[in-house]
């Protein structure tokens, strides 16, 4: 009896700890996922240092939660287009020093500014990390929409189809005043729609701990 009680408890034992490691690694897999949007586009120029600087303070924040990815705009390649694109500077790390450097090599870009496009592309990247638990788009950005072929409806179904929430800085300052409305009421469709959430800076000098705190991103 005192074999087969000792063999039963060492059986329990192995079974609790087998099934805790498989939680572990359960909990391990399914992280959040990020991909963060800086606007290099010539609009941005005289607050370019704010969006990096935002940036920064947004990957520091979340790095530590799951793969974080940065993304911004070039020019276009081909002669005649006068478009700006989205590419990735680096993604899915949580290398925070990777994360700083991709910041450090964005610089500004000229061309018009694809933002539907953007969110359309990173959202596509994010939908590669499968075992992401949630996911999140955040923009930091003057909110200008340019020549995107994507629509805001039809790319707010589809992020809500995905689960992914996107989480907006407006930098609308700089825009005039019909310019900045439509921007605003962009990013704010767009953020509260998917479930997110956007904050609009005001006028002046820019204290990027305090918006990004507001943000409250996940």
């Amino acid at each position: 009896m005192k074999t087969s009680y000792r063999s039963y408890r060492l059986f329990a034992t192995v079974l609790i700890l087998l099934i805790a490691s498989q939680l572990a690694a359960g909990q391990e897999k399914k992280k959040a996922a990020y991909a963060i949007m800086i606007d290099s586009t010539g609009s941005m120029r005289s607050q370019f240092d704010t969006v990096i600087r935002i940036g920064k303070e947004i990957a520091h924040q979340v790095h530590d939660r799951g793969p974080v990815s940065v993304f911004s705009f070039e020019r276009a390649p081909a002669r005649g287009d006068s478009h700006a694109y989205l590419t990735p500077r680096v993604e899915y790390t949580q290398d925070e020093r990777l994360l700083n450097k991709a910041f450090d090599d964005i610089y500004v870009e000229a061309g018009q500014t694809t933002l539907l496009d953007a969110i359309e592309l990173m959202a596509e990247r994010l939908n590669k990390q499968a075992s992401a638990s949630a996911k999140f788009i955040v923009l930091i950005t003057d909110g200008e929409e340019r020549a995107s072929k994507s629509r805001a409806p039809q790319l707010i179904e589809e992020l809500k189809s995905q689960n992914i929430k996107v989480y907006s800085i407006g930098l609308v300052q700089d825009l005039e005043p019909k310019a900045r409305q439509k921007a605003t009421d962009l990013l704010k469709k767009i953020s509260l729609e998917t479930g997110g959430q956007a904050v609009i800076a005001e006028p002046g000098i820019v204290d990027v701990q305090s918006l990004v705190r507001e943000l409250a991103l996940p």
